[in-house]
């Protein structure tokens, strides 16, 4: 069970890497073979086809690693707990990728959506139910937020779990085109610039 587990991984593991620097189209099983070191057969085993290896392949390394989902309980008691939690999440997904090879992980994922867009009919569908999933929890932080007195009670809730999300997406966005990705560094400046506007100010001291 452990070794199926094991070699499940590393597909996806050397799935992501090559399509994430090729066209869906130029990835065959020959390439993820030689990549792997996995036969054919077995690859068709654990997904069935290339599509079914892609598909999953999006869920494990886009839409699972990068999302807020991932924040533990704990650290949603509080909008600036989650934004530090999140940013944690962000640092660690990007040295994983770094020690898989790829040095920029917004160009990888932006190739690999991309090629996600062409190729799988249901992907804008899926994508598109995964920003709202991300925006409702962002909601739910800040109406908590603001419900606890740590942020001011007359912002627009929506509104402002739509800036924080933003912000994430525009700064994933512009990482596409630098050299190393996201800086973290700098999103973690721009969340706690958002916060310092929205803190309460008897909270302050």
């Amino acid at each position: 069970m452990e070794k199926g587990t094991n070699t499940r991984k590393k597909l996806l593991s050397d799935a992501f890497k090559l399509f994430s620097s090729n066209s869906y189209e130029n990835v065959t099983f020959s390439e993820l073979e030689k990549a792997s070191g996995v036969s054919r057969g077995s690859i068709v085993y654990y997904f069935e086809n290339k599509n079914g290896l892609f598909s999953e392949m999006l869920k494990t390394f886009v839409f699972d690693n990068s999302s807020v989902k991932r924040v533990p309980k704990p650290y949603q008691h509080s909008l600036i707990a989650f934004y530090n939690f999140f940013n944690e999440i962000l640092k660690k997904e990007k040295n994983k990728l770094i020690e898989l090879g790829i040095k920029n992980m917004n160009e990888a994922l932006f190739f690999i959506e991309m090629s996600a867009l062409l190729n799988i009919s249901d992907f804008r569908a899926i994508a598109s139910k995964w920003h709202e999933e991300e925006k409702n929890i962002w909601y739910n932080i800040i109406q908590n937020a603001v419900s606890t007195n740590e942020i001011r009670k007359d912002i627009d809730v929506k509104s402002v779990a739509d800036l924080f999300e933003k912000t994430y997406l525009g700064a994933s966005f512009i990482g596409v085109f630098s050299i190393y990705g996201v800086d973290i560094n700098v999103l973690h400046t721009n969340f706690d610039q958002l916060y310092s506007l929205l803190v309460n100010e008897t909270n302050i001291k």
